[in-house]
């Protein structure tokens, strides 16, 4: 590039990304802690095993409409 020149440049909507690795951290069944997650990914658990759950805490999946517990991260 010559000085005083503009180069133009053009972005490649369909070029390689980095991919984004997130960490599902379980014990016994039970998410702990998802790591790792960027601020502009959400991940959100459905556990459909609603056995012994408090009511207040079920919800209906966005998915299938089946009774679930609902965790957002």
């Amino acid at each position: 590039m010559n000085p005083g020149t503009i180069e133009k440049t053009t972005e490649n909507p369909t070029a390689a990304t980095t991919p984004v690795e997130i960490f599902v951290i379980m014990e016994g069944g039970v998410i702990h802690e998802i790591a790792n997650l960027p601020p502009n990914i959400n991940v959100t658990v459905i556990d459909y095993d609603t056995e012994g759950v408090e009511e207040d805490r079920l919800e209906i999946s966005p998915v299938d409409g089946e009774l679930c517990t609902i965790n957002k991260w």
